[in-house]
């Protein structure tokens, strides 16, 4: 762009002459090439373009996950150790995992299967039962291995037959003591009474349950695990900050009930707590992605061989951990919440349990990626979620160069 400007023209000689009026010197005409006008709006969304290409978050962690054992354990955790800095560790094991002593030694199988170099560190729970006394509760503590003791309500998920009948009649003492050994309670939030409908499971245990509870010790810790109503929602944020949270699992944010029956009954999507209507998910979305601290990241990703899942009992879960931070990242990008990310994944369960943060990092880049159709272990095969689907965010341990 050209600019034109007309000035006045200054003589050279200090006396002009006669024939200088007459003919006065024509204006001088200066013209200046100025720069094109930045575009502020473009660069700026070429700026937000590039960022949300490339994701750099501290590595996560994931404060509920199913490992199993054996063959299927030496399968699964490499898909975990390669993103997650730590993992709280679920204890319903074949028998489940009641004492101290028996922490210890899945501790080890844990760290047996992991990849060569891997720095993931396994964050190990109990099992509470009706028998469970204060002293394991004080070995728990003085192990340094022993991060939450895990409340099944008997017969609310898999191998939860060892699980507590009568929580207020026969483990008070127990919670006490978790109280003054700062051990947070992780909970199954579900009723079995066979009368409960099952997708009101969840609301009956915290009006029976999980209110009183709060009431009666409210210094208690507790973790209501993934959760899947507005009524769990609707609870955690009555509640005192720091005292009680929530894990969120992957596809209690994506699916409602409906992915159950969709084209015929849909195994791979059961789980414990069941998917629950539209209206809920969205409100968990919201809760999640709106920046509370009381929300963070819970797989729960649950490892099923597929014939134990396509029969005609099939059990409950959803393996998740080789996609989850793809499916997450999914729901805050939806949500128009990616810079709420990190602290969902990587900030609020540190901060809940007073561990300290990772202090290394994680890259999401915007890369379509194919979820395989299923995952060997050392008998059979695992389904994964979303099986087959193409999802944009995959993670990877280097930025680009």
């Amino acid at each position: 762009m050209q600019v034109a400007v007309n000035t006045t023209t200054v003589g050279a000689h200090p006396h002009p002459t006669k024939s200088s009026y007459l003919r006065p010197s024509p204006p001088c005409r200066v013209y200046f090439h100025a720069s094109p006008r930045p575009n502020l709006r473009a660069i700026a969304m070429a700026t937000k373009s590039q960022l949300q290409e490339q994701l750099i978050i501290t590595r996560p962690d994931d404060w509920h996950l199913h490992l199993r054992e054996g063959g299927v354990l030496e399968a699964v955790v490499p898909h975990s150790a390669r993103h997650f800095g730590r993992a709280i560790i679920m204890p319903n094991l074949k028998p489940p995992v009641t004492t101290t002593a028996r922490a210890v030694e899945y501790r080890e199988e844990i760290m047996r299967a992991l990849p060569p170099g891997s720095s993931f560190v396994p964050l190990m729970t109990l099992y509470l039962t009706d028998n469970t006394s204060p002293e394991e509760i004080k070995l728990a503590r003085k192990s340094g291995i022993i991060f939450a003791v895990k409340l099944y309500p008997a017969g609310a998920t898999t191998n939860s037959q060892d699980g507590v009948t009568d929580i207020f009649g026969k483990c008070l003492p127990v919670l006490e003591e978790m109280v003054r050994q700062e051990m947070p309670l992780l909970v199954h939030g579900e009723v079995t009474d066979p009368h409960v409908d099952t997708f009101d499971r969840e609301k009956v245990f915290i009006d029976k349950i999980l209110a009183p509870l709060v009431q009666q010790l409210p210094q208690l810790k507790i973790v209501m695990e993934h959760i899947t109503t507005m009524d769990a929602v609707n609870f955690i944020e009555s509640c005192e900050e720091g005292h009680v949270a929530a894990t969120v699992t992957p596809q209690h944010l994506l699916l409602n009930r409906n992915a159950l029956f969709q084209g015929g009954l849909q195994p791979h999507n059961y789980c414990l707590p069941v998917l629950k209507r539209e209206t809920h998910r969205q409100v968990i979305v919201s809760a999640v992605t709106n920046g509370s601290r009381r929300y963070f990241l819970g797989t729960d990703s649950a490892p099923h061989d597929k014939r134990n899942k396509e029969c005609s009992c099939g059990c409950a879960g959803i393996y998740s951990a080789p996609l989850a931070l793809s499916l997450y990242a999914k729901v805050f990008e939806e949500a128009g919440a990616l810079d709420k990310l990190e602290a969902f994944t990587s900030f609020n369960g540190p901060d809940f349990y007073g561990l300290p943060r990772n202090t290394s990092k994680i890259v999401l880049r915007k890369n379509a990626w194919k979820v395989p159709a299923t995952y060997k272990h050392s008998s059979g095969e695992i389904v994964p979620m979303f099986s087959g689907s193409t999802l944009e965010w995959l993670p990877s341990d280097q930025p680009k160069g």
